[in-house]
């Protein structure tokens, strides 16, 4: 009898329209329980950890974001986009690569850890720096199980994303974000340690990597390589590398360079404007990569024409919830710091404002989920490299010209430098329509004015 070569999947609804409603519902249903999660457990830790912890794991999860980054090959994002996507040979020679690249940055990361405590014993960090902190090698070392662990992950994710299966990769996160959670707060109350964090963070690797293997349907994967699926692994993923090394620089390089300007303290308060600001960066990306990006794909296979008239119902949904919030956040910045956190805190209200005028510059990212799907993921690495670009100079320009302000404003514009690639991707390819903008005034207007009644009440009750 022949190995088959997947196992079926569920029914899907007919229709592109309904499959991508269904899957955004969940991808929306996923980030406001996460967010809930994430802010419940981020009030309660900054009541029983320093500013300090959280700037300490801030360096860290961007030095394991970056060490991902650098090493990505697009497994996922190949098994949504290639014909052969649901053939068993396939699926075993990508899992057989995640395996693989998973132990390798096990590896580098103890590497890394053996590197930062030989920086700082030789002098070569300050110590008054974030980098120089003495707990960090410790940390970075205990991530690498977690790199381990997110490697062994089920091929099955792939395949879920494949077919828009949200609502089981939603269950998949709540789990291990709720029991990751459940045991840091109880670890921060019991010892005040940053190992509190760390602790959760392997809870949650190990909670979701079991969970893809019990929680979704799929063939079991098999350790082995088939020489075309790994050609076609190998060159669809040369784009994503390169393109990954930049996005890591042109996404972390704002924490990359103000680890080694600013202290702990001021960077914890930077990394509480961060988080807040990223929350909404992370499920307008999630959308975009998990609902976009397959319906883009699926349209340019089946439908080109139809393109421009997809953007631009995809554009008016994004600009209506991210844009709108991301203007409320420039105007009630302050106001939603004062609420949330204690007056250790107050300075991150600024910077949350400033971050939030870049999460309007990121709008431009639902047309760069375009360019892969239609095979032209070099447009997506010149545009990181514009990115990066802005960045680096907005940072170093401006803090040397109005210090810390200045720096993050460089941080929050450097979004916008790829917009003319983005102008004339859709130019080419007929999506040059002052419809599809259409949402974009009403949605700034509307998110501005929000913003500012909100800052209105809490300066009313907390008077």
């Amino acid at each position: 009898m022949s190995h088959p070569q997947a196992s079926p999947t569920p029914a899907k609804p007919t229709g592109l329209q309904a499959r991508v409603i269904r899957a955004g519902s969940w991808v929306l249903v996923g980030h406001v329980g996460g967010q809930a999660l994430r802010l419940g457990s981020n009030l309660i830790l900054t009541r029983l950890l320093a500013p300090e912890a959280f700037g300490l794991m801030a360096m860290v999860y961007m030095l394991m974001v970056g060490l991902t980054l650098f090493s990505d090959l697009g497994i996922y994002r190949s098994v949504v986009q290639s014909p052969r996507g649901n053939d068993g040979a396939f699926l075993d020679t990508a899992w057989t690569l995640q395996v693989l690249r998973g132990a390798g940055l096990g590896l580098v990361t103890l590497l890394a850890a053996v590197g930062f405590a030989t920086a700082g014993q030789v002098g070569w960090v300050q110590p008054q720096t974030a980098y120089g902190d003495p707990l960090l090698p410790w940390v970075i070392a205990a991530f690498a199980l977690v790199a381990l662990l997110q490697g062994l992950e089920s091929i099955r994710v792939g395949l879920a994303k494949r077919t828009m299966q949200m609502q089981a990769l939603t269950r998949i996160d709540l789990f291990s974000q709720f029991l990751a959670t459940l045991v840091m707060v109880i670890l921060a109350w019991l010892f005040h340690s940053v190992w509190a964090l760390v602790i959760g963070a392997l809870v949650a690797a190990a909670a979701r990597s079991s969970m893809g293997y019990l929680w979704l349907e799929g063939p079991r994967a098999r350790w082995r390589i088939e020489p075309a699926a790994l050609a076609e692994l190998i060159s669809s993923g040369k784009w994503v590398f390169l393109s990954s090394i930049l996005g890591f620089l042109a996404v972390n390089g704002d924490r990359l360079i103000l680890g080694g300007l600013i202290d702990a303290k001021v960077f914890g308060l930077y990394a509480i404007a961060f988080l807040l600001v990223n929350a909404l960066q992370v499920v307008s990306s999630t959308l975009c990569n998990n609902v976009a990006y397959p319906a883009f794909s699926e349209i340019f296979r089946d439908r080109p024409t139809e393109m421009p008239r997809v953007i631009e119902k995809f554009q008016w949904a994004y600009d209506g919830l991210a844009v709108t919030a991301a203007a409320l956040m420039v105007t009630g910045g302050p106001a939603i710091i004062k609420v949330l956190y204690d007056h250790r805190y107050l300075g991150a209200g600024w910077m949350m404002s400033v971050l939030a005028l870049g999460a309007i510059g990121l709008r431009v990212q639902l047309i760069e989920q375009c360019y892969q799907a239609v095979n032209k993921p070099q447009y997506t690495t010149l545009a990181n490299l514009a990115r990066l670009g802005g960045l680096v100079l907005g940072v170093l320009l401006g803090y040397r010209f109005w210090g810390l302000e200045g720096a993050v404003a460089g941080i929050a514009l450097s979004q916008f430098a790829t917009w003319p690639q983005a102008l004339w991707f859709r130019w080419r390819y007929g999506a040059l329509r002052w419809r599809i903008d259409a949402m974009l005034l009403p949605a700034l207007v509307g998110g501005a004015l929000l913003g500012w009644a909100l800052t209105a009440l809490v300066d009313r009750l907390w008077a």
